[in-house]
This record gives C-alpha cells, structure tokens and sequence, in this order.
C-alpha cells in the first residue's frame, strides 16, 4: 500500500491497487473513493520509489482481543523516498493500525487501516 513508485505509479492509488488481492473488496471501495495527491515531482525527478520498513509493534490498550474472524496488528512503518540515481529523500515515520477480517473464502483480508 505505501510502495509507491515514481517511474509507473501516477499516485497513492496505483499503489493500493496492486494491493487490491489483500484487501476487502468494502475496503478497497473505499480507498478508490478517497482523494490521492500525485506522486512528487522530486520524485519523477530521481525516478525514485518508497523503500517501505515495517517493524511490528506491541497492540495499544483497550483494543479488542483477536477473534475467529478478527484481528488487530500495529506496525512502526519508515518510508524513505529511493532515487535510482542514489538520491534519498527524508524518512517518513508512521504508525499503522491494521485490522484484518477473515473473507467468505476463509483468508485474511485487511478491513482498515488507520495511520497516526
């Protein structure tokens, strides 16, 4: 979802399109459904791409244990901007809360994410 890459992707949504196996089909409505900003023109520029670090986190209080068909995950996410000509753009830091659902197929599906 936050592999964006400037040399194919236009936006954000590109991006969350070829995450579109791993969603709920309520969710990915919905983020098609959301505005997106273009990919940075300093990005275009060093045709550089989201080099993504996902670090599990321990799950805040007061969230709901995991269910048969619900579960909870929180990860620290680093995204540093990658030039392919060796350019590095500032790290972004975030936090990810991930809750995933079980599909009418029996798989895991990611339901929401939230971003602080």
């Amino acid at each position: 979802m936050w592999t964006v890459d400037a040399a194919v992707d236009r936006d954000q949504l590109d991006a969350y399109l070829r995450a579109g196996p791993y969603l709920s089909a309520k969710y990915a409505k919905a983020l098609n459904a959301e505005p997106v900003g273009a990919v940075p023109s300093l990005w275009r520029d060093h045709r550089a791409y989201a080099r993504v670090r996902l670090t599990p986190q321990a799950i805040e209080d007061g969230v709901g244990a995991d269910t048969a068909t619900t579960a909870h995950r929180e990860w620290a996410v680093t995204v540093t901007p990658t030039g392919r000509d060796g350019w590095k753009g500032a790290p972004v830091h975030a936090t990810a809360f991930v809750t995933l659902t079980r599909g009418d197929d029996g798989d895991w599906q990611i339901s929401e994410v939230t971003t602080a």
